[in-house]
């Protein structure tokens, strides 16, 4: 697959400077190491969570984090089977309160990145709610605001640009996180638009972030994009 192939590449854009933000933002992640990528993923029983999740991969998307919380109730094999983890994150489940304070500290300083900040939000405070603990503001930004942003698909770009879907490589919480890697790579290494004079709106080169050395193409071996 290739960046044109997957449509990042030469895009008829309402406003390419936003489209030019979206990609100063993910190169900006592709020099840091100061973030890491959260999900969490929650199987449903009668609209309660009856199994949940919870994976943390860094920005080389080696994973920090993989736990599966300890269920109060007997959870059927299928369900399990939805959350694409190791037989040994099954058989290691651990409480919501153990898995908190281990989540925690392998942030530690990051800050954080999640395809949807606020869905991931919801489903921590639900967990919170369930296991009688105090609520955790999770501070961080949504991958797919960006996207959104970056792909410009809109009726009216005064009312937001159209939701885009995450390309999943897999179906874990870890996977969902190595997936939203994937588009922030593919967002950095697209072009920037140059021409200061695109729609009449001056100042393009102000909009510009020059990623370090070789960003490009070690994005570009890590997940085979041509």
């Amino acid at each position: 697959m290739s960046l044109k192939e997957d449509g990042y590449e030469a895009p008829n854009h309402p406003n390419p400077m936003d489209r030019n933000r979206s990609i100063v933002w993910a190169r900006y992640h592709v020099d840091s190491n100061e973030w890491a990528l959260l999900s969490a993923k929650v199987t449903r029983r009668d609209g309660r969570i009856s199994l949940a999740t919870i994976a943390l991969v860094d920005n080389h998307g080696r994973e920090l984090l993989e736990e599966m919380i300890k269920a109060s109730d007997v959870v059927p094999s299928e369900e399990i089977a939805q959350h694409g983890v190791d037989q040994s994150v099954v058989f290691n489940a651990k409480s919501f309160e153990e898995v908190m304070r281990k989540l925690v500290d392998r942030i530690g300083e990051r800050t954080l990145v999640a395809w949807d900040m606020k869905a991931v939000q919801e489903i921590m405070d639900e967990l919170c709610a369930i296991n009688n603990m105090p609520q955790v503001e999770w501070r961080g930004e949504s991958a797919c605001r960006e996207l959104a942003r970056f792909k410009g698909e809109t009726q009216d770009v005064k009312k937001g640009y159209n939701p885009q879907p995450l390309k999943l490589i897999g179906i874990s919480a870890a996977d969902e996180c190595k997936s939203v890697l994937k588009v922030i790579a593919e967002i950095a290494a697209s072009s920037q638009a140059s021409d200061s004079l695109i729609d009449g709106k001056p100042g393009w080169t102000a909009e510009f972030y020059r990623p370090k050395v070789g960003a490009k193409e070690k994005l570009k071996g890590l997940f085979g994009l041509h």
